[in-house]
């Protein structure tokens, strides 16, 4: 039976990937790992240990994978669990809240069968027998293992906020494909701004921040004096759940923070515009502006956006896309109805099909060939209600 390459999806998180996981796992030879890393991680503040450069035995390796760590147990501890947790202690439960649940066993091995502690005690046997190795090694067996327990082909490892991390998982794991699920930023921010473990993890942020170490991984308080009286109860020693569901952050932090996450994420996959070509027009510089993070070249102001499509314009788009120069993207930013004449031009070589291509604003055209009169297709027009929708 032909081998399938391993498969990442990654996103910022609260894109809608979570349910993708769950269609996955219904999937005949598809092994759906879900939130594998946002909770070996502790949602994102052990990532540096968790893809150590060193070797390391089976026992470091499962407290790793296997570990009741800080953030999530006080969370478990004080009922403020997301939802994506799917381990909730009952009185016949091995864990409780009061030990601690390990993060291999919150949602992953729940995920794929209902007796997730007995699933666990496997799992815990297997790594066991495990070599000293590097971690991406541990991780490669560890998923290939749990592929043949469940009979499946291949395994597909989704992660909410994922793209944080993905440079280190291309490392780690050279051969995999990733899939990356994008939704509009606004409602990103929106979500994340809801969700419980966004919103410990920023307040993690924020105290990290003035204490100068994560609270929940030092004991250190040189700077407590300095930590507003408002986010004195998320520190661990004194958390407090109904404080923490009522404190609200801004919005805009959710947003700064997707902003952030989508940059770093499109760099490391290293996936970028060459240059882009604008429309000197307020509106329009300031989309050029929000894209120059994912641009190598300058951005190119030109009254050439500005009014119908002339040779000029072509020239110039052509030449930022030359073959002979490796160049393959380029980012128009302009204005209707001159927009989609554009678009007609370039895949029809006829400006009068422009009447059956809207462009709504902040809506998207994405073209692929060669920047002359028909010599382009047209791969998809998005509107802002469908990238707004998309999961």
């Amino acid at each position: 039976m032909t081998a399938i390459a391993p498969l990442f999806v990654v996103g910022t998180g609260r894109c809608g990937s979570t349910m993708l996981s769950e269609l996955l796992r219904e999937h005949e030879h598809v092994l759906s790992l879900s939130e594998f890393f946002t909770l070996t991680t502790d949602l994102g503040g052990r990532i540096a240990e968790g893809f150590s450069p060193e070797p390391i035995d089976a026992a470091a390796f499962w407290r790793l994978v296997a570990g009741a760590h800080p953030k999530q147990t006080t969370m478990l501890r004080h009922d403020v669990v997301m939802p994506e947790v799917l381990y909730r202690p009952t009185g016949s439960s091995r864990f409780t809240a009061e030990t601690g649940v390990p993060a291999i066993l919150q949602t992953v091995l729940p995920h794929l069968c209902a007796d997730a502690d007995d699933l666990f005690a496997e799992v815990e046997a297997f790594v066991a027998t495990l070599p000293t190795a590097p971690v991406a090694a541990h991780y490669a067996r560890l998923f290939g293992w749990l592929a043949r327990r469940f009979g499946k082909r291949t395994w597909v490892e989704r992660s909410g906020g994922s793209l944080r991390i993905v440079q280190r998982l291309t490392d780690a794991f050279p051969t995999a494909r990733f899939l990356h699920i994008v939704r509009d930023g606004r409602a990103c921010a929106s979500s994340m701004s809801k969700h419980l473990g966004f919103r410990m993890a920023l307040v993690a942020m924020q105290l990290a921040e003035i204490l100068g170490a994560d609270p929940y991984e030092s004991t250190d308080r040189t700077w407590i004096s300095d930590v507003p009286d408002e986010l004195l109860d998320f520190l661990p020693e004194r958390f407090d759940g109904e404080a923490f569901r009522a404190h609200r952050l801004p919005l805009p932090l959710f947003g700064h923070y997707w902003s952030g996450e989508i940059v770093q994420g499109l760099r490391e996959l290293d996936w970028c515009f060459d240059r882009i070509v604008t429309s000197p027009w307020a509106r329009a510089v300031q989309t050029a502006e929000l894209l120059a993070p994912v641009t190598e070249g300058p951005t190119i102001a030109t009254d050439l956006l500005c009014d119908k499509p002339r040779p000029e314009l072509f020239a110039m788009i052509a030449e930022t896309t030359a073959p002979e120069r490796k160049l393959h993207a380029t980012a128009v930013v302009g204005h209707e109805p001159w927009l989609s004449e554009l678009v007609a031009w370039l895949t029809f070589g006829d400006p009068h099909h422009s009447e059956g291509i809207e462009i709504k604003k902040g809506g998207m055209v994405w073209l692929e060939g060669t920047a002359i009169p028909g010599g382009m297709k047209l791969r998809a027009l998005l509107t802002p209600r469908l990238l707004r929708a998309l999961r």
